[in-house]
């Protein structure tokens, strides 16, 4: 008889956990890059064309940001539903099995 396949969904989930957490990080990145952009008093007369060359990229960082966090909590919710639906899928088709298996009652 065959050993079978296990999936593991214990270390699915505690995967998906560790993904939600890098996610909840870089939405602390993305905060950070916001709190960082200055308006062009804060450098003075002699760095006014800092701000031009700046922002540009503080935009793209914060959309870049935007993309990761979305997708990694979007990535930590698929997982927890696979696992969630494996489990599920698992514990019906050994019911099936089971019942498959039994006696059928005699119809006399």
């Amino acid at each position: 008889m065959s050993a079978g396949m296990r999936f593991p969904a214990e270390v699915v989930r505690q995967h998906a956990t560790a993904v939600s957490e890098v996610a909840e990080r870089m939405a602390v990145a993305r905060r950070a890059v916001r709190d960082v952009s200055m308006d062009r008093q804060a450098y003075g007369e002699i760095c006014q064309f800092l701000p031009g060359l700046l922002n540009p990229l503080f935009t793209g960082a914060v959309d870049v940001l935007n993309g990761a966090v979305d997708a990694l909590s979007e990535t930590a919710l698929k997982l927890n539903a696979t696992a969630a639906t494996i489990e599920a899928t698992d514990v019906d088709s050994a019911g099936r099995l089971t019942e498959a298996g039994r006696d059928p009652e005699p119809l006399l």
